[in-house]
């Protein structure tokens, strides 16, 4: 796929900045659109490569200290970019740019509806495929699961020193277990009034359950951090879903709150009555321990080895753009200058002066507008280099 990149600079800057693009072997069809007061560079690049430029575009200090890189991008482009010739370096770092691959991990890691009505579904889902032994059901139940994505976010808000995203993540990767468990309890006890104790032994369940379950589960869990990782980094979303099916989050919750009611119902049966399972009177209670020792244990394995894979990916917490007190900002070009509307200041509304206060990062741009007296583009340039 290819990027269309813009860099927004004051004039000042932008010879400079030039002259590095040109050196670049991945840029292509350089051009430069002049304004009164600021100059806008926009050229095109392969996906691959857009994390090359934009990390030697900030080593001097654009997006950073000054100016403004966007990244955007293109279903197609016609004619295709034919590769200049350069000597070619594998890499094990090949990847999106790291703001990139922190808004991909921040769009699943949030405590949305949409996270609990997932997490309610797919428990559902999962409760019925361990009771009536359907592995399909079961790996349906996988699929629609989003506990994937803050485990996710704690391994990556580790990596770049986030505190914030980590305990966030925390926070809701409990919240989803904890709605998990709680309609596993639930299909438990619906499906006692009916059937009889010693019935409840689904293969599902009993795999689940079991000390060779977790020797599998370790074995399955390891590449799945990996391949999670490598799917986010490199936006590969159909290894996604074999990861999601592999991980095995959810079943081993629901697993755990079943067996948890099963154990506790038997233990209230009278040891004459047929519906007991007086054979195993610690089965349930075992089980239910085993199944949440799975998921720790795959919450635990698939965080240190995402984690690992992405450092081997080369993500490093100094690649992160410098945020300072306008993080979170979302920035607008208006005719009067460049604004960053602050999440908690004024009415929302843009081009509102209540709402609108002049982005430090773009400061230089608008004193120099300011000085001229002039606050929109008189005279604007192309020039296709």
């Amino acid at each position: 796929m290819v990027r269309r990149v813009e860099v927004i600079i004051s004039k000042t800057r932008a010879p400079g900045v030039l002259n590095r693009l040109k050196n670049f072997p991945y840029v292509h069809a350089l051009t430069v659109i002049r304004g009164e007061t600021s100059d806008v560079l926009i050229f095109r690049c392969k996906e691959k490569h857009v994390r090359q430029v934009v990390y030697n575009l900030g080593e001097i200090g654009v997006g950073v200290e000054y100016g403004v890189i966007d990244v955007v991008n293109l279903q197609m482009t016609k004619p295709r970019l034919k590769s200049k010739k350069y000597t070619r370096q594998w890499s094990t770092t090949e990847r999106q740019t790291i703001e990139e691959i922190y808004e991909v991990v921040d769009s699943a890691i949030h405590l949305t509806f949409d996270y609990l009505a997932f997490t309610f579904v797919a428990a559902i889902i999962s409760a019925v495929g361990l009771l009536t032994d359907s592995s399909v059901t079961v790996v349906a139940s996988m699929l629609v699961s989003p506990l994937m994505g803050p485990i996710l976010g704690i391994s990556f808000g580790y990596l770049i020193g986030d505190t914030h995203m980590m305990l966030k993540c925390i926070r809701n990767e409990l919240a989803g277990v904890l709605l998990t468990f709680a309609v596993g309890l639930v299909a438990g006890g619906f499906v006692l009034i009916d059937r009889d104790i010693s019935s409840l032994k689904s293969h599902e369940m009993l795999s689940r359950s079991t000390v060779d379950g977790l020797i599998a589960g370790a074995v399955v869990a390891s590449p799945s951090g990996i391949g999670v990782a490598l799917s986010v980094a490199n936006t590969n979303i159909n290894s996604l879903v074999g990861v999601a099916i592999s991980a095995a989050l959810l079943p081993p919750i629901v697993n755990s709150a079943l067996c948890l009611v099963f154990g506790i119902a038997n233990s209230m049966c009278d040891s004459e009555d047929d519906l007991c399972d007086s054979s195993k009177d610690n089965f349930y209670y075992k089980a239910s321990g085993v199944s949440m020792a799975l998921f720790l244990m795959n919450w635990v394995l698939i965080f240190v080895f995402s984690m690992a894979t992405f450092h081997v990916k080369g993500l490093k917490r100094s690649e992160l753009i410098k945020q300072s007190q306008w993080r979170g900002s979302a920035f607008v070009k208006s005719n009067d200058a460049i604004y960053a509307i602050n999440d908690s200041g004024g009415d929302g509304k843009i081009g509102s002066k209540s709402s609108i206060t002049p982005s430090p990062l773009l400061i230089e741009e608008k004193q120099a507008m300011e000085r001229k007296g002039s606050h929109s583009v008189k005279r604007m340039d192309i020039i296709s280099t």
